[in-house]
C-alpha cells in the first residue's frame, strides 16, 4: 500500500470523529440510563481503554506539543469508531427505531 494511500485512509478515519463521536456519548448515555444493553464485553473494554490512553498525561506525542499533540489521541479515537462501527451501526439504528415509536 502506497504512503499517500495510507495516509488518506487515516485522515479519513479522523474526519469520521466528527460524525461518529456525538454517537458514541449518545449509545455510552443510553448504556448507563440501562435503555440500550446491546454491547459486548470486549466493546466495553476497548472504549475504557481508549479513553484511559486519551485522558493519560503519557502519550506517543505529549499533548503539550503545539499542532501535532493531539494527533495520537485523535487517532486512537478514530481506531476505536473505527472497530465500533457495527455497534455504532446497531445502536443507530436502535435510536432511529425508539424515535418511530
Amino acid at each position: 500500500m502506497k504512503i499517500s494511500t495510507k495516509l488518506f485512509e487515516v485522515l479519513r478515519m479522523i474526519g469520521r470523529l466528527w460524525t461518529d463521536l456525538p454517537l458514541l456519548f449518545r449509545l455510552l448515555k443510553a448504556w448507563k440510563n440501562g435503555s440500550y444493553r446491546g454491547l459486548s464485553v470486549r466493546t466495553l473494554a476497548s472504549m475504557v481503554a481508549a479513553l484511559l490512553y486519551v485522558l493519560s498525561p503519557v502519550d506517543l506525542i505529549p499533548d503539550f506539543i503545539p499542532g501535532i499533540g493531539l494527533i495520537d489521541d485523535a487517532a486512537v479515537l478514530a481506531f476505536l469508531l473505527h472497530n465500533m462501527a457495527q455497534d455504532l451501526a446497531a445502536f443507530r439504528a436502535w435510536e432511529q427505531s425508539r424515535v418511530k415509536m
